[in-house]
């Protein structure tokens, strides 16, 4: 009996990360508009990583072939983790994932459970919305909510023309020839995240549209991007379902764009390409050393603290475009930080166990340019935090109170 618990407790434990993890899509911009010729679809991905993967997988016996845009999250069980943001596959079937408010999973105990994410396994298998549409009707998809799916929502296109943005437990049909998704629920904008002039700036610019173009989409791109903040606009594309065409440009530069053909990307077979070094500049240099990082010197194991680092320079790059990795000293790195999340103190740290570190950062480009390790800041960590495993639980208990009941169920 003992085991059965501890081993639910742990499997919360994960799922807590996932839903940590999954829940940090951040703002993007996406669009779609047909003309009875052409439909196009664009997307602005506004993160704050600035080191996307592109990866190719060509059709294999009756699995579609796809492109996807995805980052790499390592877990504690898994470190070579990854989710993919976007896509299209073969058969003209795009999506794109969008954070949004916390919007709890409906339990509809008259179907299946669905016990995974579905989006590679749509990819592979389904051709158009109306498929999508069916298929995750036909299932319980409660279960996703803790994998993050209470705080995201998808947008979904073909080549048909037909769109619809997935919000959970609604479904947004296109209305006109346009359909224009961000960060708020459309269902429920009172949640939050609305208003938001990134959807009024795309929505005015497509009512105001004489000619579809990828250049027009372009423009909507342009018009909606985000800069100088923690999530800049890393990459945007346009989309071409009926020709499987990909129009590619990197951190809102839209003065020099990669054409990808599905078709000929299939021929090359599997492939992956990180998404930075295609438009990295002919003898670009990486940023200068930086100094040594800033912060507590001193304290407990299992608390968190906050550390800094001063702007190094770049010969190529101006300080927006640099980003940081911490050595933590104990084995673990930090992910890449730009100069507003390190600033806003954003990037915190906590040692798990006794003993003396030397922490270290290197500065790193947009386009993976990297610097040397900046010399060491020594941190000591002699001290141990006390946690009543009581309090913890009834801490853990308030934020996912399903996980008690069932508990309770298994003890009694």
């Amino acid at each position: 009996m003992k085991s059965k618990i501890v081993g639910i407790f742990i499997c919360m434990l994960l799922i807590g990360t996932v839903v940590s993890v999954v829940n940090s899509v951040s703002a993007c911009t996406g669009f779609t508009a047909i003309d009875g010729e052409n439909v196009l679809v664009g997307n602005n991905e506004d993160w704050h990583l600035p080191d996307p993967y592109i990866r190719v997988q060509p059709p294999e016996g009756d699995k579609n072939g796809y492109l996807i845009f995805e980052y790499g999250y390592p877990l504690p069980w898994d470190p070579n983790f990854v989710r993919p943001f976007g896509g299209m596959n073969d058969k003209g079937l795009f999506f794109d994932a969008f954070g949004t408010p916390e919007d709890k999973i409906k339990f509809d105990a008259s179907k299946p459970l669905l016990l995974y994410d579905p989006t590679l396994y749509i990819m592979e298998e389904l051709s158009t919305v109306d498929e999508v549409v069916n298929y995750i009707q036909s299932y319980n998809i409660w279960l996703l909510g803790f994998l993050g799916f209470n705080n995201v929502q998808f947008f979904w296109a073909d080549k048909t023309g037909n769109s619809v943005i997935i919000e959970g437990n609604d479904i947004v049909y296109r209305e006109g020839d346009f359909q224009v998704v961000t960060n708020f629920y459309q269902t429920h904008p009172e949640l939050g995240n609305y208003p938001c002039w990134r959807y009024d700036t795309a929505v005015s610019m497509l009512e105001n549209m004489t000619d579809l173009s990828v250049y027009y989409f372009r423009d909507i791109c342009n018009a909606t991007h985000q800069e100088y903040n923690m999530h800049p606009t890393q990459y945007s594309y346009i989309y071409d379902l009926k020709n499987g065409i990909i129009y590619l440009y990197h951190y809102h530069d839209y003065e020099n764009m990669i054409e990808f053909n599905l078709q000929e990307e299939f021929l090359k077979g599997e492939n992956y390409y990180f998404l930075p070094s295609l438009f990295e500049p002919e003898n670009n240099q990486p940023p200068a050393k930086p100094n040594p990082p800033t912060g507590k010197i001193s304290g407990n194991v299992k608390t968190s603290y906050s550390y800094k680092v001063d702007d190094t320079t770049d010969p190529d790059n101006n300080m927006e475009e640099i980003y940081y990795m911490f050595d933590w000293g104990d084995g673990t790195f930090s992910q890449l930080y730009n100069r507003y999340y390190i600033g806003y103190g954003f990037v915190t740290h906590e040692w798990k166990k006794q003993g003396n570190y030397n922490v270290r950062v290197k500065a790193k480009d947009i386009y993976g340019a990297e610097s040397e390790w900046s010399d060491p800041l020594g941190i000591s960590m002699p001290k141990t935090k006390v946690i009543s495993l009581q309090l913890f639980l009834q801490r853990f208990f308030q934020r996912f109170p399903f996980f008690e009941k069932i508990i309770n169920q298994i003890i009694i």
